[in-house]
């Protein structure tokens, strides 16, 4: 076999290794990015069921604020 199909031979083999490695580092960093973002997720999850009773408290204040407004504007017009 003359010396320039070894070399290549070994030069194919190299760049096959190197991409290799290369492709599982990306796999190895796109595995810790899903796993935060697992974690980011289950955060997301805990607020939501967490603030989920605020909705009818607020929508209490939020009624209380309307009379108060109207109380104001009716003030306001007096004037």
């Amino acid at each position: 076999m003359p010396a320039a199909a070894v070399f290549s031979i070994i030069l194919a083999v190299i760049t096959v290794l190197v991409l290799a490695a290369y492709l599982i580092s990306i796999a190895l960093v796109l595995g810790r990015i899903h796993a935060k973002l697992r974690e980011v997720n289950t955060g997301l999850h805990l607020v939501t069921e967490r603030t989920e009773p605020a909705g009818s408290i607020v929508g209490e204040i939020n009624s209380d604020l309307a009379g108060v407004n109207d109380a104001l504007r009716a003030v306001l017009a007096r004037k």
